[in-house]
């Protein structure tokens, strides 16, 4: 999940104009209907699982671009170190996103002798209108699946997650941590709470609304359009863990569970310091981590934070976006050397076509406020972590495959 809530916020307003505005857009072309055929779910083995949802890509994909394999594969789940045993990390991907966020990180994990799997959420790879038949149960419900699944082929299991998978694979320990042993959480962006109010509608106006925003599909490795019972499915996520972390004394509300996550202070998406309280009070656990990718620290003891400045001139940026944790400077869509931009960022219309031309451009999240001095600079998205290396580093000392003294260390 990138600038979609954002843009369905913006499109449908917080307010009962909402249910009679006429500004929330429709499509009749193919790509915005749903499959006939309904997503493979709770396949296994894994293998199997592979198999069914590479045939259903090549089916239902609507394909942006002549390669078709390419944009399968981008979009397939994946699995990279399956010799070892040891250590596995399942990764759970976001609100219209796919595997394809996962492949930095995987790659460079499985390097250092971990297991790494991924998943693809139904409604997922192939188009936008297969997001109008999802829900949070059905995301839960595979996400738990392959969770059990993953667990019986390795010994020390972690689980992970982008944005909304985040939210699931948190959901999920609630219930799985104590019966399959899980050993620690590894997030980057957790959407736990959004930062817009108008998202809290979702799961309600489907029905009338089912496309908040319709934009051009140029992207390969997501979605640029969700239909909104993605939003509602995404909602819904952060409603249930929500009522998790504020049970009643009566029930569990806290996770004792070790947990690193990664957040960037101006993430446009999600409220970042309610993310920043609940990962102070609801993860009880010593061992925990915060990498916090912005100027000013979060009330977070400084043994369990790391403090990342984002003001970077000499590289053009000026804050870390949601999406950028993620992925290497090297990355081949994302990367410094791709030219791939995201210029839709919350600026003014003369600005974003002067990034489209071409024109030198910094780079920050979504509706990223500028300062005066910055205030001349045209904007695209952030799409890298310029402390990629350095996150990764953070992962293999928390999943125990370093030095325990290097944990949620600066240098």
């Amino acid at each position: 999940m990138s600038n979609l809530v954002i843009k369905a916020a913006f499109t449908c307003a917080a307010s009962l104009s909402l249910f009679m505005s006429s500004g929330c857009h429709s499509s009749h072309s193919s790509q915005f209907s749903a499959s006939e055929k309904q997503f493979p779910v709770g396949i296994q083995p894994f293998s199997t699982y592979l198999e069914e949802v590479e045939a259903y890509l090549y089916q239902h994909r609507t394909f942006i671009s002549d390669d078709k394999a390419k944009e399968v594969t981008m979009n397939m789940p994946f699995e990279c170190g399956s010799q070892y045993t040891e250590t596995g990390l399942l990764l759970v991907h976001g609100l219209g996103d796919s595997p394809f966020f996962f492949r930095d990180i995987a790659s460079s994990l499985c390097q250092e002798g971990v297991h790494v799997r991924t998943i693809l959420l139904p409604g997922h790879g192939s188009k936008p209108g297969d997001m109008l038949n999802v829900s949070y149960q059905q995301w839960q419900k595979e996400t738990n699946h392959h969770i059990t699944l993953f667990s019986r082929d390795v010994d020390n299991l972690y689980l992970g997650g982008f944005s909304t998978g985040a939210n699931l694979t948190t959901i999920a320990s609630f219930t799985m941590a104590d019966q399959l042993d899980i050993k620690g959480l590894v997030h980057f962006s957790p959407a736990y709470k959004s930062r817009f109010f108008v998202s809290r509608l979702a799961p309600y106006v489907g029905s009338l609304f089912p496309w908040p925003n319709v934009e051009e599909e140029d992207n390969p490795s997501r979605y640029n359009s969700t239909a909104m019972p993605g939003f509602a499915a995404y909602q819904e996520s952060v409603n249930a863990l929500q009522d998790l972390f504020s049970a009643s004394a009566s029930k569990q509300s806290n996770l004792n569970l070790p947990v690193f996550m990664v957040v960037a202070e101006k993430d446009s998406v999600v409220d970042t310091l309610t993310i920043a309280q609940q990962f102070k009070g609801n993860f009880t656990h010593p061992k925990k981590c915060l990498v916090w990718q912005g100027e000013n620290e979060p009330d977070i003891p400084s043994n369990m934070r790391i403090v990342q400045t984002m003001k970077l001139p000499e590289q053009r940026i000026s804050a870390a976006s949601h999406m950028s944790t993620l992925f290497s400077a090297n990355n081949s869509l994302y990367g410094t050397q791709s030219d791939f931009r995201i210029c839709d960022n919350g600026q003014s219309d003369e600005k974003e076509s002067r990034c489209i031309a071409g024109e030198e451009v910094w780079f920050g999240p979504w509706g990223y406020e500028p300062t005066e001095e910055e205030k001349p600079h045209v904007y695209a998205r952030l799409t890298y972590n310029p402390y990629f290396e350095k996150v990764v580093d953070q992962v293999i000392a928390f999943i125990g495959k370093d030095e325990a003294t290097a944990f949620c260390k600066s240098e």
